[in-house]
């Protein structure tokens, strides 16, 4: 008999949109490849996890060991990683006995004019929007030079041509032509089906469409997708300090965001200042991603400062490895279980009496 997720999981948990979700949640882009440290760790992780077993034992020391029992996910359109992954979930459950639940990320696939909407477009679009609610000379230097945006092949040489006038950002005229791709989000949705997904998460394009100003367009996939797998959807956010307060406003039917948090503000757009301050006021239920920052902060610093300082609800952790998983999950376990201050003085008071 499969344990279910919840009375398997050591950690304390929360409720994002009316579902518990535990504090700690396995990140799943190791698995798949993604190091966020170069082309050359990443072809390291991709030969690692291309053996399904190397991807078990390290998924069975989370679920064994420390509790972990929902793990972050992403749809799969036949590329072999990401089938590999769903595989070894599967394994899991079945050597461990305990039920695995998955928040899927999906790409919000938007189309202009029926073509694809160009990438470096979308992020010179979010830079001029940017530009005229910050410093420009930092926001250009946060652009060019953050550490997991530097990750992506090119970005920085590339980014620096789309600056210099090679490319335009979208304009407003032509955006209201914008449209999403239902065939295509509809094969993202069937690839994660029958996998128990407790919530499904729109993937950073949420930025480009709450910053362009077409959450008519946002709303509407947000409908859909809740109508079509019947599930609480969260929004992943790239640009807290530009995107949550807009969202914050609007009339959408989702229950949480998703976006990075760490102490280096890699990836917390326009700037950490900026994007922490609008995390901390949010009323809606914060899942944090790359608090390591790709493995440049250590697992204390880093996991103290997610839950501690900032306080959000849930962080997800990604691991390589088994050491990874005893390092990371053994330190949040520590820090989500050890009495709060709150606490202590309660237990002062009942031994005075």
């Amino acid at each position: 008999m499969v344990r279910d997720y919840l009375s398997a999981c050591r950690f304390p948990t929360v409720e994002v949109g009316g579902v518990p979700v535990p504090r700690v949640i396995l990140g799943h882009l190791p698995f798949v490849g993604e190091s966020y440290q170069g082309s050359e760790r990443n072809r390291e992780y991709a030969a690692r996890f291309s053996r399904v077993e190397n991807t078990v034992r390290v998924m069975r020391r989370a679920v064994e060991d420390y509790g972990v029992t929902v793990f972050a996910a992403a749809a799969h359109l036949g590329e072999e990683l990401p089938r590999l992954f769903y595989r070894a979930i599967e394994e899991t459950v079945e050597a461990t006995g305990v039920e695995i639940a998955v928040i899927p990320c999906l790409r919000i696939p938007l189309k202009l004019d029926g073509e694809p909407v160009d990438d470096y477009r979308r992020w010179l679009t979010y830079y001029e929007i940017e530009r005229s609610l910050t410093d420009e000379k930092a926001l250009r230097e946060k652009y060019l030079n953050d550490p997991i945006l530097q990750c992506r092949e090119g970005w920085k040489r590339r980014f620096s041509e789309a600056l210099r006038g090679c490319l335009k950002p979208y304009r407003a005229e032509a955006l209201r032509s914008l449209q999403v791709d239902y065939r295509v989000l509809d094969e993202e949705v069937k690839s994660i089906e029958g996998f128990n997904p407790i919530l499904v998460e729109l993937g950073s394009e949420t930025d480009f469409l709450a910053m362009v100003g077409r959450l008519d367009l946002l709303s509407e996939t947000v409908e859909w997708l809740r109508g079509r797998l019947d599930l609480p959807v969260v929004l992943g956010v790239h640009h807290a300090g530009t995107t949550i307060p807009i969202l914050e406003r609007a009339q959408i039917d989702f229950c949480g965001y998703i976006t990075p948090v760490n102490p280096l503000g890699a990836l917390m757009l326009p700037d950490m200042d900026a994007a922490l301050k609008a995390i901390r006021a949010a009323e809606k239920p914060v899942i944090a991603i790359k608090p390591l920052a790709g493995g440049r902060v250590p697992p204390e610093e880093a996991l103290s400062f997610v839950y501690e300082d900032v306080n959000v609800e849930a962080c997800m952790v990604g691991a390589a490895s088994e050491e990874e998983v005893e390092e990371d999950f053994s330190t949040a376990l520590r820090i989500l279980t050890k009495p709060s201050k709150h606490s202590l003085t309660e237990e002062v008071r009942e031994g005075s009496r």
